[in-house]
């Protein structure tokens, strides 16, 4: 009998001594460094608040387990090595624990990719053409390294015209759309050349596209070479106004 009670106190006080040590253990530190990096990429990236950051790690199970054996008060930070460092696409992301005085470092390999809505081409959109709004469509995507000049208001993009071919499925950036011309290049225009009490009118074209009130570059109908050309102001839709000296 007493053998027995004996043997019950000692695997009472084994599961007691196990269920202690595993209590103060560092839980789910996948969790925990992937909300540790997820804010460390939201703060060093202010114009990505509210995208959605995903973190995906590669090879870290063994600096999970080691984690795994800090105290749960373990404080965990990503250190700033370098100002040139970005924190996207695949990372090395320098980890360091700190718990109870004892410092650690790891080294976490992770691929960091950033969501968020943007507008794509629903189709192919040729250059030149007059964008509509069924020629748009919008989907999260991974902008982390997508340069910037991207839209995300499909609303900004409709009575504008397509600057260069937009290939089907492509993000439409900035520089892919411009204003619709008031006058294309090759087209008739009236020159007027103003001064002091003054007033010229001559037929001209167009050398470049033009928009209100922006400079243009013309050509005076009728003389050839460098003499014929002019700079002047868009006034109207067909008028170019020249101010004499």
């Amino acid at each position: 009998m007493k053998k027995s009670k004996s043997i019950i106190w000692l695997l009472f006080c084994c599961l007691g001594w196990l269920w202690c040590g595993q209590a103060g253990a560092l839980t789910d530190p996948q969790t925990k460094v992937s909300k540790l990096i997820n804010n460390y990429v939201a703060g060093a990236n202010p114009e990505w608040a509210g995208a959605d950051i995903r973190v995906e790690f590669k090879f870290a199970e063994k600096i999970f387990q080691e984690l795994q054996k800090l105290s749960e008060t373990a404080a965990l930070s990503v250190v700033d090595i370098d100002r040139d460092f970005k924190p996207v696409g695949n990372v090395i992301f320098p980890v360091e624990a700190s718990d109870g005085g004892n410092n650690q470092n790891f080294f976490v390999r992770a691929r960091v990719a950033v969501f968020k809505p943007i507008v794509f081409a629903k189709h192919l959109i040729r250059r030149g053409k007059k964008i509509i709004s069924a020629d748009l469509s919008v989907e999260a995507r991974d902008i982390a390294l997508l340069p910037s000049g991207f839209y995300t208001d499909p609303a900004l993009l409709p009575g504008n015209e397509a600057s260069a071919m937009i290939p089907e499925n492509s993000t439409i950036f900035k520089w892919m759309v411009r204003a619709v011309p008031l006058v294309r290049a090759g087209e008739p225009v009236k020159i007027l050349v103003k001064g002091e009490n003054f007033l010229v009118k001559a037929d001209g074209v167009a050398l470049v596209d033009g928009y209100l009130a922006e400079p243009i570059k013309v050509r005076r109908k009728g003389i050839a070479g460098a003499q014929g050309i002019l700079n002047g102001t868009l006034v109207s839709t067909n008028e170019v106004e020249i101010i004499s000296p």
